[in-house]
C-alpha cells in the first residue's frame, strides 16, 4: 500500500474543502485533515454523520466535503 503526503486542506474564509480518495473496495485510502488518532475511517464517518449535506461524489474514487468554516470547526472539535 502506497502512502501519499497528505496535501494542505483548501480554505477561503468561509468554506474548508476535504478530499476523499478510496481504494478499489471503497475504503477510504486518504482524507484531508484527519485528526491525529483518528482513523481516515472514522474520521470520514465522522465527516458524513455532521456534514453529509457538503459532500460531492466525483469519478475515479474521489469525493470532497465544502463544509462551512463554522460547522468544520464544531466537527473538528469533537
Amino acid at each position: 500500500m502506497s502512502v501519499l503526503a497528505q496535501a494542505p486542506v483548501a480554505q477561503t474564509a468561509d468554506e474548508v474543502l476535504i478530499h476523499v480518495r478510496f481504494q478499489p473496495n471503497a475504503e477510504v485510502w486518504t482524507i484531508d485533515s484527519c485528526p491525529e488518532g483518528v482513523s481516515p475511517k472514522a474520521w470520514y464517518e465522522r465527516l458524513l454523520a455532521s456534514a453529509s449535506t457538503y459532500y460531492r461524489a466525483l469519478s475515479n474514487g474521489r469525493g470532497f466535503f465544502r463544509i462551512p468554516a463554522a460547522t468544520f470547526a464544531a466537527i473538528a472539535a469533537n
